[in-house]
């Protein structure tokens, strides 16, 4: 699943994918420009992500994790199912636990 968002001027996308077994085996978050230290530790936080849950960590420790977590960027994100973040692990977690609430793909 995709979605796009803009927090606080910051443009961003985040990408999830769900293994053959049903489970999200991926996630791909975008924001920043190119090169800049914020795309650069949305792209670690990405990786690790990802590899914990090809591990078998469940999303929603993620979700416990991320969600409400406070920093910049943070406010309106223009997205309607997560109309507003208090930083973008907390988009993160809002979203996934939208899109995979069991951490299984929606039907």
């Amino acid at each position: 699943m995709a979605s796009t968002f803009v927090i606080d001027g910051v443009p961003g996308r985040l990408v999830t994918a769900v293994a053959s077994s049903g489970e999200v085996g991926h996630v791909d978050l975008r924001a920043g420009s190119h090169g800049s230290t914020l795309a650069g530790l949305t792209d670690a936080l990405s990786s690790a992500i990802t590899l914990a849950l090809r591990a078998g960590a469940p999303p929603a420790a993620f979700v416990d994790a991320f969600r409400r977590t406070h920093y910049v960027p943070a406010g309106t994100t223009g997205d309607p199912d997560v109309p507003y973040a208090t930083s973008l692990g907390d988009y993160l977690a809002q979203r996934l636990h939208h899109d995979h609430p069991d951490g299984a793909e929606r039907p």
